[in-house]
C-alpha cells in the first residue's frame, strides 16, 4: 500500500499509467470535421460544385480536457485508492485491547468515538485478532477476548453513561491477555483527568512486555463541557460553563422548562488561557422561576445539563410597613433590600403609602410570594380578604409585632393576641432579658445556630384564653412563643412577637435573623398566580408548602442518562440521605437527576459549585497519542468508476453536437422594457383628530388641580366634610376663627380653611385635618379607610370631635358614633394627654384644652415606657400623634362672625373658657407643625421664666 496524505492506495503500481497522458493527449486531441453548410439557388447548383480535398481539423480544447479526464479518473480507480488507511499502525497477531472511557464526557461526540472503535474492531478483524474491550464507566464483568464479530454485537449496547469512569485496572488484569507479550493496547480516552491518568496509562504498560499503547483524545474544539448554576445579584440567572480544555471557545446556554420548551438563550466566551464562563440570562423572574435546567448548546451529555429545584427558584418579597416614610431604614428592611436574601429574594417596597393600595399592587402587579407586614395592627376588611385570597392560592405572610399589635390584632393571625404584650418592668415583665430555647426537630429553622448573645425584651403574647392552634417554630428560654405559624389554605401566616427592627430584640441584628427569614420565605412558591408548569414532572418550578423531614431518605425520581436525558431511575439508584445530599457525588448508586417527593424533589448535578474539568496531560509511554482521527476506511474506487461513466456520457453527447453541427451560439439580445406603473396616493387632508373629554371629566381635573394649588400655595387648616350643612358650617367658621387668633399671636399666617371631601380629596396637603363626627355617622369604606390609615402612618394629624361632652355629663354614652366611624382603623393605643406632654406646652402652658364643652379628656396616642422607642417615634414623626380624640366642640368655641363676635356661647367657663378653647387650639396646630420641639431640654429656662420661677 501506498498512502499519501490522508488517502492510500491499494494498487499503487497502476498509477504508471498517468505517464501515457501525453500520449493520449494526441490520440483524443482529433476530431472529424463538421459539415458545411452553404445557402445557393438552384440555377448556380453546377457553378459551385467543385471538388475539394477533406481535411480533419483541431477538437476543441475543452473536448480534450474533459477526455483527459476521464482517463486520469479511470487510471487512479484501478489504484483503489482508499481514505483513513490502516498504514500499518496496528499490524500484529496479539489481542488488541480497547479500553473506552465512556463516562458522562465522552457522550458529546459519542459517534466519534464509536467510529474510532468501530475502525480498531475492523483492523483486528483483517489480521484475525481477537478483541478485549474494556469500558472504564461500566460495573459489568469484563469477560474474554472474543472475535471481532462477537465485539461488534457486544458494543451496540454501548452507551455513554451519566457519572464519571472509574479507570480501575484490577477489572483488566483477570482477563486472559495477562502476560501476552504481543498485546496491543488502544485507550480511547475523553480528554479529562480525573486525578489518576497517568497512573492508569502506567498499569496498562506494564500489562505486556511488548506491543504498543495507543492513546486517543478529542482535540481542544472537542473537549468536554460542562454547566452549573451561578448565582447572581438582581434576581438574574446564570449558568457556569467549564470547560475541559482551555480557551479560546464559544458557545451558547439555553434556559428550558421541565417540558423542553426553551425560554432563552445565553452566550459565554471562554477566554484564552481560561477553563471556565459565566453566561446570565436577561429573563424577567416571571420566566425566570420556570427554567427547570440549563443545557449547553449542541451538547449531549449529562455534565452539560444543570438541573433546577426548587432551592434554585427566586421568590419575590413585598415589604409593607406601617412606620413613616421618612423614617431611616429599619434593620429587616435594610436586610431584605441588601445581600442577606440574596440571591434568593427579589424585594419590592412599594412607594404608596396606603396600605390597602400596596397590598394590592403587591398581589395583583407584583405577583409577589411573600408578603412583610411589619408594625400594622390592623387590616381594612377589603385588605384582609384579599390576603385570604392570596393566602389560599399558597401565598406567605410574615408580620412583625409592634405597638399596634399589642391593641390586639386582626384575624390574620396565627393566634388571638393578649392586649398589652410582655416587656421588661411591665406587669408581666422579666427579671432579666429572655435567651432563645433550641429549635425543635419539626421546626424549619431546625439546625440553625442560636448565638448566645441573642435577648428579648419585649414581646406580644398569644391569649391564653383562647385556644391556640398555631405551630410554635421558635420559643424563648421560659417557653414563651417567639414564632408562631398556621396554615391558612395553601399558603401560611407567620407571626413573629418581636418587631422588625431593635426595638424590642436584637435578634434583627444576628445572622439567625436571616436565616430564619430566607427558611421561611421558602415555605411558598416562588409567585403566586404566575403560570405554572403544569408538566407534573419531577423538575417542578414550584416549591412545596410542606416541609420535608430531617430523616426521610431522599429517593430517586428521574435521572438522566449519558446524553443528558431524563429518564425513569435505573434499578441500582438509591436514595439519599437528606443531610448528605449536598456532598454526594453522581456515580453508579446516585446518577444525576431529582431525588425525593414530587413537588419538593432535591436535584443532584455533576457539575457542581466548585467543579473544574482538568485536561488529559502528555501521557508518557505513550507510542502514539492522537486526535480522535481514528476511522474506517472508505474505499473511493466507486465513486472514481461512477465519475468516469458520467464524463464518457458527456463525451458521447459533445461528439454528436459537434458531427451534427449543432453550435452553440450566443445571442445578445437587447434587454426587456420595464413598465411603469402609476401609483396613485390617496391625498386625504390629515385630520386632527383631538378626542375631546367629557366636560365633566375636565371639569373634575381641573377641580383637582384648583384643589391642590390652594391646599400648597398657603398653610391652611382644613376640616372634613359631613354633609350635614350646620355642622359643615361651624367647621369652617371655627378654623376662620382659629386662623384668625394664630395670624394675630404667632408667626403662622393661615389662609382660609379649605373643606376636604374624605373620599375624593387628597389628604396629604394638610398637617392637621379636624373632623367633627356626626352622631348617624356610618361605617367608612375600605378605601376611604386605607386613605386615612396612610395619611396617619405618614405624619398627618387628624382631630376627631364627637361633640358629645354635654350628653356625657348627663348620662350619655360617649364614642358610639367614632367607633362606628373609623371601627376598622389601624389606631395605636391611645392614652389621655398626660401632664408632661408637648402638647401641654407647645406655645401655651396648659393643662385641660376645652371647647364650647369642657370636661372631657383630650385623647393622644400612648407615649412608649421605653426611652429608645421613645426616641425612635421621635425620629419617626418628630413625636407628632397621629389622632387626636376630644369631646369638647372645639370648632364651636372657635367659630367667629365676620366682626369677629362669637358665634356659640360656650359653658360653663364663659369667655375665659373660649379663650382656653382657643390657646388649645393654638396648641394643636403648633403642635402639628412643630412636633417635639418643645419637648427638647434646652427650652426649660425659658418656660421657666415665663413661669415667674
Amino acid at each position: 500500500m501506498m498512502t499519501l496524505g490522508p488517502i492510500g492506495f491499494m494498487q499503487p503500481w497502476i498509477l504508471l499509467a498517468l505517464a501515457a497522458l501525453p500520449a493520449i493527449w494526441w490520440l483524443l486531441r482529433f476530431t472529424p470535421p463538421s459539415p458545411k453548410v452553404v445557402e445557393f439557388p438552384p440555377t448556380r447548383l453546377l457553378k459551385e460544385l467543385k471538388p475539394t480535398e477533406e481535411t480533419p481539423a483541431r477538437s476543441p480544447w475543452w473536448l480534450t480536457l474533459m477526455r483527459m479526464l476521464l482517463a486520469a479518473l479511470l487510471i487512479l480507480a484501478l489504484a483503489r485508492p482508499v481514505i483513513n488507511p490502516d498504514e500499518g499502525r496496528f499490524t500484529g497477531d496479539g489481542t488488541l485491547l480497547l479500553v473506552v472511557d465512556n463516562g458522562w464526557a465522552s457522550a458529546a461526540y459519542w459517534s466519534a468515538r464509536r467510529e474510532a472503535i468501530e475502525a480498531a474492531i475492523d483492523r483486528a478483524d483483517r489480521d484475525d485478532r481477537t478483541v478485549l474491550i474494556v469500558p472504564t464507566a461500566s460495573t459489568d464483568e469484563i469477560g474474554e477476548p472474543l472475535p471481532a464479530d462477537a465485539v461488534r454485537e457486544r458494543i451496540a449496547g454501548l452507551v455513554p453513561q451519566p457519572f464519571a469512569p472509574d479507570r480501575e485496572l484490577g477489572r483488566v488484569a483477570g482477563g486472559d491477555s495477562e502476560g501476552d507479550i504481543r498485546l496491543q493496547r488502544m485507550w480511547l480516552s475523553d480528554g479529562l483527568d480525573y486525578g489518576h491518568a497517568q497512573p492508569f496509562a502506567d498499569a496498562l504498560a506494564k500489562l505486556a512486555e511488548g506491543g504498543s499503547l495507543t492513546v486517543l483524545k478529542p482535540g481542544p474544539q472537542e473537549a468536554a463541557l460542562g454547566v452549573g448554576h451561578a448565582r447572581a445579584e438582581g434576581g438574574v440567572l446564570a449558568g457556569r460553563v467549564v470547560a475541559g480544555a482551555k480557551g479560546p471557545l464559544l458557545g451558547r446556554l439555553r434556559a428550558l422548562t421541565a417540558r423542553g420548551e426553551p425560554l432563552g438563550e445565553a452566550p459565554f466566551v471562554i477566554k484564552a488561557g481560561e477553563t471556565e464562563a459565566i453566561a446570565p440570562f436577561d429573563l424577567p423572574l416571571e420566566i425566570r422561576n420556570q427554567v427547570a435546567r440549563l443545557q449547553i448548546k449542541g451538547q449531549r451529555s449529562a455534565g452539560a445539563v444543570h438541573l433546577l429545584d426548587a432551592q434554585s427558584q427566586w421568590h419575590r418579597v413585598g415589604i409593607v410597613s406601617g412606620e413613616s416614610r421618612e423614617e431611616p431604614a429599619t434593620p429587616v428592611a435594610a436586610l431584605l433590600r441588601g445581600r442577606a436574601l440574596s440571591p434568593y429574594a427579589d424585594v419590592i417596597r412599594p412607594s404608596e403609602r396606603n396600605v390597602a393600595t400596596a397590598v394590592n399592587d403587591l398581589i395583583e402587579k407584583q405577583r409577589v410570594s411573600t408578603i412583610v407586614l411589619a408594625d400594622i395592627g390592623k387590616l381594612v376588611p377589603a385588605t384582609q380578604e384579599e390576603l385570604e385570597t392570596w393566602l389560599d392560592k399558597g401565598g406567605v405572610l410574615i408580620r412583625f409585632a409592634g405597638p399596634r399589635l399589642e391593641q390586639g390584632g386582626d384575624e390574620l393571625l396565627p393566634a388571638a393576641l393578649r392586649r398589652g404584650g410582655r416587656s421588661m418592668g411591665g406587669a408581666l415583665s422579666w427579671g432579666t432579658p429572655q435567651q432563645l430555647s433550641p429549635f425543635e426537630d419539626d421546626s424549619p429553622f431546625s439546625g440553625l445556630d442560636i448565638p448566645e448573645d441573642v435577648r428579648v425584651n419585649r414581646q406580644v403574647l398569644a391569649d391564653p384564653a383562647v385556644a391556640m392552634d398555631a405551630e410554635v417554630w421558635a420559643t424563648l428560654a421560659d417557653g414563651t412563643p417567639l414564632v408562631t405559624a398556621k396554615h391558612h389554605g395553601d399558603g401560611w401566616i407567620v407571626l413573629f412577637h418581636v418587631t422588625a427592627n431593635s426595638d424590642w430584640s436584637n435578634l434583627p441584628l444576628s445572622g439567625l435573623f436571616v436565616e430564619m427569614l430566607r427558611q421561611t420565605i421558602t415555605l411558598g412558591p416562588s409567585q403566586v398566580g404566575a403560570p405554572s408548569d403544569e408538566d407534573g414532572e419531577a423538575g417542578d418550578t414550584a416549591a412545596s408548602t410542606v416541609r420535608s423531614s430531617a430523616t426521610t431518605a431522599l429517593a430517586p425520581v428521574q435521572t438522566l442518562d449519558g446524553f443528558g436525558q431524563l429518564v425513569p431511575p435505573p434499578l441500582n439508584a438509591a436514595p439519599i440521605a437528606p443531610d448528605s445530599f449536598d456532598k454526594t457525588v453522581a456515580g453508579p448508586d446516585h446518577p444525576p437527576g431529582y431525588y425525593g417527593p414530587s413537588g419538593q424533589a432535591r436535584a443532584l448535578n455533576i457539575v457542581k459549585t466548585n467543579s473544574k474539568l482538568v485536561p488529559l496531560p502528555d501521557i508518557e509511554g505513550a507510542s502514539t497519542v492522537g486526535f480522535y482521527t481514528l476511522k474506517k476506511p472508505f474505499a473511493l474506487e466507486p465513486w472514481l468508476y461512477l465519475a468516469a461513466l458520467g464524463i464518457f456520457a458527456l463525451d458521447i453527447l459533445a461528439v454528436l453536437a459537434l458531427s451534427t453541427g449543432l453550435g452553440i451560439r450566443r445571442h445578445h439580445r437587447a434587454a426587456a422594457a420595464i413598465a411603469l406603473a402609476t401609483l396613485l396616493a390617496a391625498t386625504a387632508a390629515p385630520h386632527e383628530a383631538v378626542a375631546a373629554e367629557p366636560d365633566s371629566a375636565m371639569n373634575a381635573d381641573e377641580a383637582a388641580e384648583d384643589f391642590a394649588l390652594r391646599a400648597t400655595l398657603k398653610t391652611r387648616l382644613a376640616y372634613v366634610l359631613t354633609g350635614d350643612g350646620e355642622i359643615d358650617r361651624t367647621s369652617e367658621d371655627g378654623l376662620m376663627g382659629l386662623s384668625k387668633v394664630l395670624g394675630a399671636r404667632t408667626a403662622l399666617e393661615p389662609g382660609a380653611p379649605m373643606g376636604v371631601d374624605i373620599e375624593n380629596d387628597e389628604l396629604s396637603f394638610f398637617p392637621v385635618l379636624y373632623w367633627p363626627v356626626r352622631e348617624d355617622a356610618e361605617p367608612l369604606s375600605d378605601k376611604t379607610l386605607a386613605k386615612i390609615d396612610a395619611y396617619m402612618k405618614q405624619g398627618g394629624m387628624i382631630v376627631f370631635d364627637t361633640r358629645d361632652q354635654e350628653r356625657v355629663a348627663y348620662g350619655g354614652s360617649q364614642g358610639k358614633a367614632l367607633t362606628r366611624l373609623i371601627g376598622q382603623l389601624d389606631i395605636p393605643a391611645l392614652e389621655p394627654v398626660p401632664g408632661n406632654h408637648v402638647l401641654t406646652r407647645s406655645f401655651y402652658l396648659m393643662n385641660s384644652f376645652p371647647g364650647r364643652w369642657d370636661g372631657g379628656s383630650l385623647w393622644v396616642e400612648a407615649e412608649p415606657a421605653d426611652e429608645a422607642e421613645r426616641n425612635a417615634r421621635s425620629r419617626r414623626t418628630d413625636g407628632v400623634s397621629s389622632v387626636v380624640i376630644t369631646s369638647n366642640d372645639l370648632a364651636s368655641a372657635w367659630a367667629l362672625d365676620e366682626a369677629n363676635r362669637p358665634l356659640y356661647p360656650v359653658v360653663p367657663g364663659g369667655e375665659l373658657q373660649r379663650e382656653m378653647a382657643f390657646r388649645a387650639g393654638v396648641n394643636l396646630v403648633m403642635y402639628a407643625l412643630t412636633g417635639n420641639y418643645k419637648a427638647d431640654q434646652v427650652h426649660v429656662p425659658a418656660l421657666l421664666e415665663r413661669l415667674g420661677q
